[in-house]
C-alpha cells in the first residue's frame, strides 16, 4: 500500500486540496501502475501445469472397492433390518411377556372386583 507522501506527491501537492472525482482517477491510475510494475519479492508467481489424475489410477481404483464394499454392507443391514421380528410387548403391570396388559391377570383377580366385599 503506498503512504501519503507518495499520494500527495503524485496529486502535485496536498490530495486534500483535490475534487473527489480527480482523486478517484488518480487513484486508480496509482493502482494501474502498481499492478503492472510491481516489484515486490512477494509477488504470486505462477509456476507450471498442475497433474491431472487419470481415472484409472490405483488410488480411484482403491476408492471404487471402498465404495463398493460400504454399499454391500448397507445392503446386508437394509435385508437385516426387514427381516427382524418386531420386538416383544411385556406388560407393563406384571412384566410377563405372556399377555398384553389388558389381559393381565392381576386385573382379573375377582377379589378386587366391583362386586368384592
Amino acid at each position: 500500500m503506498m503512504d501519503r507522501s507518495m499520494t500527495d506527491a503524485a496529486s502535485g501537492g496536498a490530495l486534500g486540496d483535490m475534487t473527489p472525482a480527480s482523486v478517484i482517477g488518480l487513484i486508480e491510475k496509482m493502482a494501474s501502475n502498481s499492478q503492472q510494475f510491481n516489484m515486490r519479492s512477494d509477488a504470486i508467481v505462477v509456476r507450471g501445469v498442475h497433474d491431472v489424475v487419470s481415472p484409472d489410477s490405483t488410488e480411484h481404483k482403491k476408492l471404487e472397492s471402498k465404495i463398493d464394499a460400504l454399499t454391500t454392507l448397507v445392503s446386508q443391514l437394509a435385508a437385516n433390518q426387514k427381516s427382524a421380528p418386531p420386538p416383544a410387548k411385556v406388560c407393563g403391570i406384571c412384566t410377563s411377556m405372556n399377555h398384553p396388559i389388558d389381559a393381565c391377570p392381576s386385573l382379573q383377580d375377582s377379589s378386587t372386583g366391583p362386586d368384592a366385599p
